[in-house]
Formats: C-alpha cells, structure tokens, sequence
C-alpha cells in the first residue's frame, strides 16, 4: 500500500494508477502529456514547482525499485538527468536514452505512431546512473602519473622525492621565522614562470617594493648583481643591473602577479580567494603563495572562533586548488621554537596539515661543519606517500637563493637568453655581503 505523503503538492500523477509493486518504478516525466499517455507510476512536476523541490518527495520515489527519467528532448533530458542526480543522491536513478524516443518529440507522438507496444519498450533503452559523485572504480580513467601537469621545483633531489607540485594540491611551509621560507618560495616561483606557468602571490608581510627587490636579486643570480654602500649610512647592499632589472622585468610581465597589502597589516581571506581567482581566468595563474595565514583576517571572537577560521580557509584553499586544477603554497609559522620540528608543531589548528597535499620544514644547519647551510625536511607527501626526507641546501647571499649543495648558484632563467650579448659593467666597491637571514628576520 503506497502513501503520498506531501509528495501531490510537487508532483502531478493520478493516483488510481500509483502502484510501488509493479516492477516498471515511477517514471518522472518532462511534461503532464507524457503522464496521461503512460498513466501507470508516471508523474511530472506540479505547476509552480521546479526540480529543486524533489527531495521533498525522496519518500514518495524511495517507495518504487526505481526512478526513470523519461524527456524526449536531448538537451532539456541532460539538464533534467544533471540535476535530479544532485538532489536525489540516495534514489535508484534510471535515464531513458536516445534510441527509445525513436526520433519523436514526445511521448504522445511515440504511441500515436509505434503504438502502446513502443512506449512499454523504453524500458530496454535505459541506463542506470550511478549516486552523484559515485564512480564505478574500474571504469576509472588512469592518466599517463608522468605527464600529469606538475611545475618542478629546480631542486633534483626534491622533485625526486614528490615529482614535482602537482596542479590540485596544496603545499604547507613551516620553520621558524628567519630560515628562509618566504626566500625559498620566491625561488619556486621564479622556477614556475620559466616553466611557463602564470603565479600570483599574497605576502601578508612584505610591501610590494621590498617583495620585487627581492625577487629581482635572485632572478638576476650572482652575476648580474653588484654589492653597493649607502654614502649616507655605509649599509651595504646588493644592486641588480638597471638594463638587468628591465629584462626580468619584461620577462615577468603578465606572468608574476602580487596582491598588493598596501597600507594594512592583514587582508581578509575571502579577498585573497577572490583574487586569486581572477588570477586563474584572466591570467591563467598556475601556481600561488599565501604567505602567510597569520596574516589573513580569519573570523573574529574567540580564540575557538579564529581557529574555525583558519580551517575554513584550508579548506577554501584546497577546494581553489582543485576547482581550478592549480597548486597552493602556505606559509605557516610552528608554535615552537626548539628542537626539531614535526608535522604537529604547526601552529593553528590540525586542519592545516589535514588538509595539505605536502608538508615541508625549513631549518637552518647548525652544525658549523655541515657541507650544507640549510635543510629542507618532507614531512609529508599524500601522492607518493614520501615523509623524512631531507634535503642539504646552500645559499648564496648576495642572489638570495637556495642551490643544491655541491653545486654552483648559476641557475639561468629565460629572462637571461634574450639579454646575453649586451655589454654590461658595474663598479663593485668591495663591500662585504649582508646576511639575508638577519635580514629576512628583522623584515
């Protein structure tokens, strides 16, 4: 015995012909002339309601083995099949396809032509729709893991170890302040607009100049840059080559964006997202930096309150990442300044490194024998499962970058391959290089 329950308000069919026990299921149609021709478990919407009121009635269709969606018209049918699989997740959804309308337009049409004998043989042009979401795992398409779009990240033993950052995922930085965080994913940046890949950067911390003095000096590499002494101070400082700074800066061109803090402290997180965004479509940005979260504006109130922001912007940010098939990068400071830092010692709540794709630790050595001056730890990495690793860093001062130890700070980015040729001199007073972690930790 079947009951309506509040199901006729949303839904037009004739109840003398409701039956849940015959096997044909409830055949929810386009529009109430193909419910008067099949009659029997057929029904439409009512007047005034729309597909967003069907999980009122989940407990009329849950009554019937099955819900066949049956729209003679290809284009309305794939609007009607897109949208019910999202409001009836937990309801047997069957489409009608094609081959079953035989060319005609409706229902009526099918029976005043094929007979009543056509109509009853819709059913053998049927497919089952999986739950929205719910995929059968052996008809899953493998990608080529190789060519899967990833931007690398200039250091071997790195991309060894993860294969690279791959577009979808979120990658979180921790380490103390000073050991060269924000340094380093400055670098990684550089490395992605030479793969040819647009990225956009939030810095909670820096003002845009002292972002681009930066950026520049490690774009130009130690043999286009020049230590020059203030005559008012004597501070010693690192200049890039006037004609040097306007080849990067012709090559970063609509490549590099930076989301400009101005004069405040903190942006509001729902800011940052929506620039972000307009970074993907009107740039096609690949690849981003939130440095750091501290410097977001969460929710305010309580100390509950802020952490619940925090989590909610993880989970923004990881959504971002996937919506948009780009990857993130997060600066998160530790909540601790001693010992050896783990995965747990991120300050802020535990979503952060739930949520994040890779998790890197960033230290200086202290052995003073030690052949490199930093290292890069992976705490974690969810696609290859790589955790403990570490990696032996130096660093160059004068350029600002990091380079695998061993080796020479000489790395070449395409800004350069259309400056070569040029005659460019500078005089080099002989001053000593300044330390850019004191530096990075007084910025």
């Amino acid at each position: 015995m079947w009951s309506e329950f509040e199901s006729s308000k949303y839904l037009t069919y004739d109840p003398m012909f409701i039956d849940p026990e015959e096997p044909c299921g409830f055949w929810l149609c386009d529009n109430p002339g193909d419910v008067m021709t099949i009659r029997i478990n057929a029904g439409c919407l009512a007047a005034g309601a729309t597909l967003e009121d069907l999980p009122r009635c989940t407990s009329f269709f849950q009554q019937f083995p099955y819900v066949l969606l049956v729209c003679a018209d290809k284009a309305r049918r794939e609007a009607m099949t897109a949208q019910v699989r999202r409001l009836l997740p937990d309801t047997v959804l069957l489409v009608a396809e094609d081959k079953a309308f035989r060319g005609f337009a409706t229902i009526q049409e099918l029976k005043a032509h094929c007979g009543l004998k056509a109509v009853d043989q819709i059913l053998l042009y049927t497919r089952e729709l999986p739950a929205c979401g719910l995929l059968e795992l052996a008809d899953v398409t493998m990608p080529d893991i190789q060519a899967m779009p990833r931007v690398t990240s200039g250091i071997p033993n790195l991309d060894r170890a993860i294969g690279g950052f791959y577009l979808g995922e979120v990658s979180v930085w921790t380490g103390k302040r000073g050991e060269g965080k924000s340094t380093l994913l400055s670098q990684l940046l550089l490395e992605a607009v030479d793969q040819d890949c647009g990225v956009c950067a939030y810095s909670g911390e820096l003002p845009a100049w002292k972002f681009k003095y930066w950026t520049l000096l490690q774009a130009a590499g130690p043999k286009y840059i020049r230590p020059h002494r203030d005559k008012t101070t004597g501070k010693v400082m690192q200049q890039t080559l006037p004609p040097v700074r306007e080849a990067i800066e012709d090559w970063l061109r609509g490549r590099f964006l930076l989301y400009d803090i101005g004069g405040s402290a903190v942006h509001d997180a729902a800011d940052i997202l929506r620039v972000f965004t307009y970074a993907v479509r009107r740039y096609d940005a690949k690849v981003f930096l939130v440095d750091n979260i501290m410097t977001a504006r969460l929710k305010a109130g309580s100390e509950r309150d802020y952490y619940r922001g925090q989590s909610e912007f993880m989970a923004q940010l990881s959504a971002f990442a996937k919506r948009h098939q780009v990857h993130v990068h997060l600066v998160a400071h530790p909540r601790k300044t001693g010992d050896k830092l783990t995965g747990d010692d991120v300050s802020g709540t535990s979503d952060i490194t739930n949520y994040a794709d890779n998790l890197f630790t960033l230290e200086r050595e202290e052995d003073q024998d030690a052949r490199q001056d930093t290292v890069l730890t992976v705490l974690k990495n969810r696609f290859f499962g790589e955790r403990g690793r570490s990696i032996g860093l130096n660093f160059e001062r004068a350029s600002r970058r990091f380079y695998k130890s061993g080796t020479q700070p000489d790395r070449s980015y395409g800004w350069e391959f259309a400056f070569r040729g040029r005659q460019v001199t500078m005089e080099d007073d002989g001053a000593p290089e300044p330390d850019p972690f004191e530096e990075e930790a007084k910025a």
